[in-house]
């Protein structure tokens, strides 16, 4: 009998586990794949983690509380996981993101810069503004890098004490009044709590919640710039990590160049996908259309590299779900997502650890309660 099984040791799966691992628990994390692995939403290289919070204020306490378990977990590991660049969010004076950055900037007094778009050229040669485009700089954002974020997680959980069992498929939840019964493809469980962070997999374990989960594929791409004397201009010391409302339908972020080219895609532009026929295949279409937009706004001459396809896992309003199973308290459903929910993980394993064993939850998470969609 365990004190926690962990389903999905994705992002926040394998933060939940190390938290839990940390506490004391006994706790089972289990993946139908081997973690990081690039079947989900957790790979691709980098994420990018950032205060101004254009989406809403309330996420800032969030992050900044995120900021400082990512630091700890570099002390632990001795390994680099978040690389500041400091990050720019542009667009017209009056885009979402560049209101919402600022409104959140003011709120919780956070340094930024408001820059023209002179200014913009001016620091960073390698983007390419036009001349009704401001930007947002905030010093403290920077790069995530996911998978050794995850592996790290794992390993640290395994130190803990955590069974991790991994290419393991969780086929049915059963629950009973003393335990949870969780039977997969090779064995069966029996658990006091469960953690369900299964991502795009969510409803074929909950199928009776009816969730409303969608799924998006979503594609990265790696451009190299051919301009060799203009290569510095894309490095980390030169670009920051940016996010850009190139037009009130049209958002695409991205990476400095980190030995692979700069990483670029577009923010929730994808088409629904299916999660156990998710892909590797981008066709010359969608790669002539990033070049174009590479092409457009950046001084750069692009190459394309190589991409990568993963998946959003979308809510309708688009903030995340942490929350109780409506009919079993045993039971948390964790999935925070929506395409923006990477650079909290290392914050919301906590929660979910302490939601699951029951200690006080230090941050006001109402906004993730499952009850909003019924209302």
């Amino acid at each position: 009998m365990y004190d926690v099984i962990v389903v999905g040791l994705g992002a926040n799966g394998s933060s939940a586990l190390y938290h839990l691992a940390k506490a004391g628990k006994k706790v089972l994390g289990i993946d139908r794949f081997a973690p990081p692995h690039t079947h989900g939403s957790s790979h691709g290289q980098s994420r990018i983690i950032r205060q101004a919070y254009h989406e809403s204020p309330f996420y800032v306490p969030l992050v900044q509380a995120a900021y400082e378990i990512w630091y700890d977990m570099e002390r632990i590991s001795g390994k680099k996981l978040l690389l500041k660049t400091g990050g720019i969010t542009m667009g017209a004076p009056d885009a979402d993101v560049v209101t919402g950055a600022i409104a959140s900037a003011l709120e919780h007094n956070l340094p930024y810069q408001l820059l023209d778009h002179k200014d913009i050229q001016k620091r960073y040669p390698a983007l390419k503004p036009t001349v009704d485009t401001v930007g947002v700089f905030e010093p403290a954002a920077g790069i995530l890098f996911p998978e050794d974020c995850i592996s790290v997680f794992v390993e640290q959980a395994a130190r803990n004490g955590a069974a991790i069992h991994t290419n393991e498929m969780v086929l049915e939840i059963i629950r009973q009044r003393d335990f949870i019964k969780v039977v997969t493809n090779k064995q069966t469980y029996f658990t006091q709590k469960l953690v369900l962070s299964t991502g795009a997999w969510m409803n074929s374990l909950l199928p009776d919640l009816q969730l409303p989960l969608s799924i998006e594929r979503q594609v990265l791409y790696w451009f190299k710039n051919k301009n060799s004397a203009a290569q510095a201009n894309v490095k980390p010391d030169n670009l920051p990590v940016y996010i850009w409302q190139s037009a009130p339908d049209e958002l695409f972020y991205g990476f400095p160049d980190l030995g692979d080219g700069i990483k670029v895609a577009l923010h929730h532009f994808g088409r629904p996908v299916v999660p156990d026929e998710l892909k590797d295949d981008v066709t010359g279409e969608e790669i002539n259309r990033m070049q174009g937009i590479v092409e457009k706004y950046f001084n750069i001459s692009p190459e394309f590299n190589y991409s990568a396809v993963c998946m959003y896992t979308n809510t309708p309003d688009e903030h995340f779900i942490i929350d109780h199973h409506p009919d079993d308290e045993r039971i948390i459903i964790a999935s925070p997502c929506s395409g923006h929910g990477f650079k909290f993980s290392s914050l919301t394993g906590k929660i979910i650890s302490d939601m699951t064993t029951d200690k006080p939850v230090e941050f006001d998470i109402q906004l993730f309660n499952m009850a909003r969609f019924a209302r």
